[in-house]
């Protein structure tokens, strides 16, 4: 029996996404060969801000299994640029030409503001508010940590952080697509920055006032510049027509 043409282009695409999936998954190995290179360096570096604190481990297999995950968040990282080039190639034949504009800027975009999320993470809000954190207690505790919980501490900042440095991005688009307004998001900001506070409160590991205001102070100066870019989008889109 002939094959029904509706289900050979599904066939197409299932066979095509198996093989964007199994090169971003190989990409994503090597980059991980690679990581396990660097992996005590970086582990080194991580637990720096902890300054006069120990880092200790609490079982035989935390010390590996941090070690790989680690490698393997580095090998992300590393390829993450093939990775998502392979999300792209498999898209673009669907989109418009418009949309494939979107894609081939906002993907890198996306990616550099992630970076500096993680950067401002790593440089600025862990280094001056572990200090503070370990401050807490100072006489009675002793801030020995395990290294499982103080990495999880981390990579939960620098997630957050990352999606976090995003706002300008998600504003220009929205904006860019007659969602929303300048002055709209102007006459926004005082909840936002509200708001901004709460989302602190939430996806802090802490509840110092330190951390949050380290959290909100960044989103308060993105959102700033989100509004800049949806002002620069309008006349983008009045342009366009």
């Amino acid at each position: 029996m002939a094959m029904d043409n509706t289900e050979l282009p599904l066939l197409e695409h299932l066979a095509e996404l198996r093989r964007r999936l199994f090169a971003a998954i190989i990409a994503l190995l090597i980059g991980a060969a690679g990581g396990l290179l660097i992996t005590p360096q970086v582990i080194r570096w991580l637990v720096r801000p902890l300054q006069g604190g120990q880092v200790i481990v609490l079982s035989p297999t935390e010390a590996p299994i941090i070690y790989f995950k680690v490698a393997l968040l580095l090998g992300f990282v590393l390829a993450m640029p093939y990775i998502l080039y392979q999300v792209y190639a498999f898209l673009a034949p669907g989109l418009k030409p418009n949309e494939r504009r979107v894609f081939l800027l906002g993907i890198p975009a996306a990616i550099v503001l992630f970076l500096l999320g993680a950067a401002f993470t790593l440089q600025v809000l862990v280094p001056l508010s572990m200090p503070v954190l370990m401050s807490f207690l100072a006489g009675i505790v002793s801030p020995n940590y395990s290294l499982e919980e103080y990495i999880s501490f981390l990579t939960t900042l620098l997630f957050w952080m990352g999606l976090l440095f995003q706002t300008p991005l998600v504003i220009y688009f929205m904006a860019r697509m007659g969602w929303i307004t300048p002055n709209r998001l102007s006459g926004l900001r005082k909840i936002i920055i509200f708001v901004a506070a709460l989302i602190a409160a939430a996806i802090t590991p802490t509840t110092d006032p330190v951390t949050m205001l380290l959290v909100t102070g960044p989103f308060v100066v993105l959102y700033e510049a989100g509004i800049l870019l949806a002002r620069l989008a309008v006349r983008q889109r009045r342009a366009t027509g």
